[in-house]
């Protein structure tokens, strides 16, 4: 994938993934939303079974994912990821997913 195809499909996330509400405390968020969504769906993609996972993947290719993604507050931990994801509407989720 080039890094134009990237930052589009990134773009689109942004926009699929819109209607999902973040569910942290503004003044303490250091990763986008959209950053944790999308590392962690390319993360299950690639085979990633846990929050562990979605850190390593970001880790493992972090000089690509920099190249499209934000990343403001670099690479987010296991417990972000957790924090994240089991927080946000799962129904909302899902029906962005689907989309």
């Amino acid at each position: 994938m080039s890094i134009a195809q990237a930052t589009a499909l990134t773009e689109k996330m942004a926009l699929v993934f819109g209607d999902i509400k973040d569910p942290r405390v503004e003044r303490t968020r250091v990763h986008t939303l959209t950053d944790i969504l999308s590392l962690g769906i390319l993360s299950v993609i690639a085979g990633g079974n846990g929050w562990e996972d979605m850190e390593n993947y970001r880790l493992s290719k972090c000089e690509w994912l920099e190249q499209f993604l934000a990343l403001p507050g670099g690479i987010p931990s296991a417990d972000t990821f957790r924090r994240v994801f089991e927080r946000i509407n799962p129904k909302v989720f899902e029906q962005c997913f689907r989309r």
